[in-house]
């Protein structure tokens, strides 16, 4: 009797603990205070500040360890009234209460529940109300635009007239209450395809009237400007008054929404600034200075950042015309040269047969010399592993390249390059339309991507890597 006592008491005690251990993972606690906060007295003191910044790890504010938001990132915002401090991907809202001396208190003022449906959605507060717009999740991006409900503690749709979808370049203006989008990558696992999933371009450009929750076109993404774009969920932007400034191979980009221009940085240690900072944590814009917080010195460096005299004008603007507009003018220019394309057609036709006779050397050549150097190992790695089911990350492609040691930008555009020229090099020698090489985003992190070789093209390039 004693013995079946002991394993009741100790199958008791086992549940009990196991049942705390779980309320331990799923509960956030309602209030916290902060004794001490450089960080947050530098915020506090610069009157009239209003901003959006990205915490790191080592300054994050919401104590987090033990639950399950531990890996999520944290947002503050900071406006004329209060400062909220945000998770992540969730719809978690802190409040500041008060400061008394040197502590600063807070407590949730949400009661939401759902989370992982707003990864990379840009938080905002206009006319003392919290929006947050877009975001990827479960499995597709979105353009919604919800609100959060203070009375019910909830987050709400706010229905707007359309749904314009961003893939993280976007720019929200408090002063003109708007949401600029210069384009849209519309994203959506659940639809068969590789361009469902890399992203299925639409180059209109919007803006998002927050009052009357009404789109408005703005013209088509300028073609200069399309080529400056990088495909990216994550909104590592980083905001000034009119616009925003990102990186593209080592250079500082800044678009200004409201005078609709490009401008590009014609100073090289800006450059480095900003490469050095691509995460944009624990950094926000005031006046003319950037403030910097290093949580390890626990203090602020600065930078002062004069528009005029580190950037130049380019001569191409974010948006123009109507993509519509083209074919209007495409249509009236095919009316007025009908008579001399007949001509031109009359006179290629010798010149057509002398194309294809050389074509024909040049992919008997391509075919039996495809690809080299570094080609073939790329593609020996992506093959090895695709013939397993396995995807290759981007580790390993960097290692194989030889870039594991260059910064992120050079990074992406060594890896973007070869990628394309493979399976350019793939799609001539073949003569078909199909990539060799594509990308699936990571089942653990959807911000980056995984690369194989599609199941159907297995044997062709062995074949083709026969011959090389």
């Amino acid at each position: 009797m004693n013995y079946a006592k002991s394993i009741l008491f100790t199958i008791f005690i086992s549940l009990v603990v196991i049942l705390r251990a779980n309320a331990a993972i799923i509960q956030l606690p309602e209030h916290f205070t902060i004794t001490s906060s450089p960080f947050l007295d530098k915020i506090m003191s610069l009157s009239g500040l209003e901003t959006r910044i990205y915490l790191s790890k080592k300054n994050e504010i919401i104590p987090l360890e033990g639950t399950i938001f531990k890996m999520n990132g944290q947002e503050l915002i900071r406006t004329n009234e209060t400062l909220y401090i945000l998770i992540s991907q969730s719809g978690v809202i802190y409040q500041l209460e008060g400061k008394l001396d040197s502590s600063y208190s807070f407590h949730r003022i949400d009661a939401t529940i759902n989370i992982n449906y707003n990864i990379a959605s840009n938080n905002f507060v206009w006319d003392k109300h919290i929006y947050s717009y877009g975001g990827y999740g479960f499995w597709k991006l979105n353009g919604h635009l919800r609100a959060f409900n203070f009375l019910d503690k909830e987050w709400d749709i706010a229905p707007a007239d359309n749904e314009i979808i961003s893939n993280g370049y976007n720019w929200y203006s408090n002063k003109e209450g708007r949401v600029y989008v210069p384009y849209q990558s519309i994203v959506n696992a659940g639809i068969a395809g590789p361009e469902s999933i890399s992203g299925k371009k639409n180059y209109d450009s919007y803006y998002l009237d927050l009052a009357s929750k009404k789109w408005i076109k703005l013209g088509s993404l300028n073609n200069n400007t399309r080529k400056l774009i990088i495909d990216n969920i994550n909104n590592n932007l980083f905001t000034l008054d009119s616009g925003f400034i990102y990186t593209n191979e080592d250079v500082a980009y800044y678009f200004n929404f409201i005078a609709n221009k490009v401008y590009k940085s014609k100073n090289s240690e800006l450059n480095q600034f900003f490469l050095r900072r691509t995460n944009s944590h624990d950094i926000f814009f005031y006046k003319d200075t950037i403030f910097s917080f290093s949580p390890e010195s626990q203090t602020f460096s600065t930078q002062k950042l004069s528009l005029n005299y580190y950037f130049e004008a380019s001569s191409y603007p974010i948006w123009g015309l109507d993509d519509n507009y083209y074919y209007v003018i495409a249509f009236v220019v095919s009316i007025l040269t009908v008579f001399s394309f007949s001509i031109w057609l009359f006179n290629r036709s010798f010149d057509k047969k002398l194309e294809q006779s050389q074509l024909k050397i040049l992919k008997s050549k391509s075919t039996n010399q495809a690809f080299v150097g570094t080609e073939v190992a790329f593609i020996s790695l992506l093959l090895k592993n695709s013939k397993k089911e396995l995807n290759v990350e981007i580790n390993e492609i960097n290692h194989v390249l030889g870039i594991k040691d260059k910064n992120v930008g050079l990074q992406k555009k060594v890896r973007s390059d070869m990628i394309n020229a493979i399976n350019e090099k793939y799609q001539f020698v073949t003569q078909t339309e199909l990539p060799l090489i594509s990308s699936v985003r990571k089942e653990d992190d959807k911000r980056f991507y995984e690369y194989f070789i599609t199941a159907t093209e297995i044997k062709s390039i062995e074949r083709i890597l026969e011959q090389n």
